[in-house]
């Protein structure tokens, strides 16, 4: 088959990756200069700053797979970013309460939750625990039974302490989400088992950080002949008819059309309408309701040493950070600190049409206002990677919504993946483009 992958991110790159394998020649259309989407770095003041995705999730055996297959997953070039995982919440402006890993359960046992709160609280798990356990870590709709309300909205009847100082600010710093992004059932079946974040180790590269395997991967596909990787092509259109699929790309204002047997859509769950005109009504339905949580990542040296700074700080939206999520930092050891703050989609969205000028000056008040002491500090750089469509939200009602376009079965000669279809993590995103891949050569388009 030739196969015609739009989408160069992780999602993307795995489906080419796959079908290469199998002997297929691909055609990889990316919008972008350089391929890897939401999991890339750049090289800044002296280190890798990621500009999407920050780490991998050990649980996620399919990326470890993927590294040992391009060489690079050796104990002298991994990073083990467990402990940097454990995070701090700045209460009530003053006092900074450790919470550990990112575990339910033992986020209700937490001293800090009020005891009428906490017995409440665990009195809710041993249902929830019934539906975690038998979820499915690789099928999201498994969860459908606590679909029915949000996540917050949910908890918030047992422990308002539990969902303002953990909760909300937790997905908040991983996700961007506000409070209504999130449903019961994606929060029971993203914290539990085999592929959740919470027991198991979080890990990255030394040399770039997460961005290294999708840098790799583009050298490993750019040097197969098996594989035509076209970058700076933005997809305009999708057609499909029973002789093949075509594909509209533009190129610095020139349009060129890809002819092959099938096609992988590897774009945002919410670009999949506009590039395919002649879609159903039922599955542009579904993508017509697929939608993105903003998540801005904002980079800074300052001049001064890191000192008595907690290495991470996260900001509740209760005590009136709405926009910032969280800060991070890093001391250089040459008197300067490398950091980080990362916005919450309400932020990204209030300042759609800002500058970067302007939103960094915005984002550095936010730091300033969380933490006063660093007032006089000098900027020496800063830049920031705007990411307006960062993760799938995925509110109540999502996950069946999800269920009802997964049983309408595969479309002639497509295939779709992405964060949209599972979860946002890099592991279960790129397993999507694996999946779409298995199931066109299974189909034979």
């Amino acid at each position: 088959m030739r196969v015609i992958v739009v989408g160069g991110g992780i999602a993307g790159m795995g489906a080419a990756d796959r079908l290469r394998d199998d002997g297929h020649e691909v055609v990889l259309l990316e919008r972008d200069t350089e391929p890897g989407g939401r999991c890339r770095s750049v090289h800044w003041n002296g280190v890798w700053a990621v500009t999407g995705a920050f780490a991998f999730l050990g649980a996620e055996t399919n990326l470890i797979d993927l590294a040992r297959k391009l060489g690079i997953y050796q104990p002298d070039a991994i990073a083990d970013l467990t402990a940097a995982h454990r995070w701090n919440v700045l209460v009530k402006r003053t006092q900074n309460v450790g919470f550990g890993a990112f575990d339910l359960i033992s986020a209700a046992k937490h001293p800090f939750i009020p005891l009428t709160e906490k017995a409440r609280l665990l009195a809710t798990l041993p249902k929830l625990a019934q539906t975690m356990v038998a979820a499915d870590p690789r099928d999201i709709t498994s969860a459908a039974a606590l679909d029915d309300v949000n996540a917050c909205e949910y908890f918030r009847r047992f422990s308002p302490t539990f969902v303002d100082y953990f909760l909300e600010p937790c997905v908040a710093m991983f996700c961007g989400y506000g409070e209504d992004d999130f449903s019961l059932a994606w929060t029971a079946w993203s914290t539990a088992g085999r592929l959740s974040w919470s027991g198991d180790q979080i890990w990255s590269f030394k040399e770039r950080g997460a961005g290294r395997i999708t840098w790799e991967l583009g050298r490993s596909l750019t040097d197969d002949p098996r594989v035509d990787l076209r970058l700076g092509r933005n997809a305009t259109e999708v057609r499909t008819d029973a002789d093949g699929v075509e594909v509209d790309a533009v190129c610095e204002g020139h349009t060129e059309t890809f002819r092959g047997d099938a096609v992988v859509m590897a774009v945002s769950g919410n670009k999949v309408s506009a590039l395919m005109p002649a879609l159903d009504a039922e599955r542009r339905a579904f993508f017509d309701s697929v939608d993105y949580a903003g998540h801005h990542i904002v980079y800074y040296l300052l001049d001064r040493p890191k000192g008595d700074l907690l290495d991470t700080y996260v900001l509740p939206a209760a005590d009136g950070f709405r926009r910032t999520g969280n800060l991070r930092f890093t001391d250089m050891g040459n008197g300067t600190t490398f950091a980080h703050s990362q916005w919450k989609d309400w932020g990204c969205r209030q300042h759609a049409d800002a500058s970067t000028a302007d939103l960094l000056t915005i984002a550095w008040s936010d730091v300033v206002d969380a933490l006063p002491q660093l007032a006089e500090t000098r900027v020496i750089d800063s830049f920031i990677s705007r990411q307006p469509d960062a993760i799938c939200k995925r509110p109540k009602g999502y996950i069946r919504s999800l269920r009802r376009f997964l049983d309408l079965g595969p479309m002639p000669r497509v295939a779709f993946c992405g964060d949209y279809l599972t979860n946002s993590t890099v592991g279960q995103s790129h397993w999507s483009g694996l999946q779409a891949a298995e199931d066109l050569i299974g189909r034979g388009a």
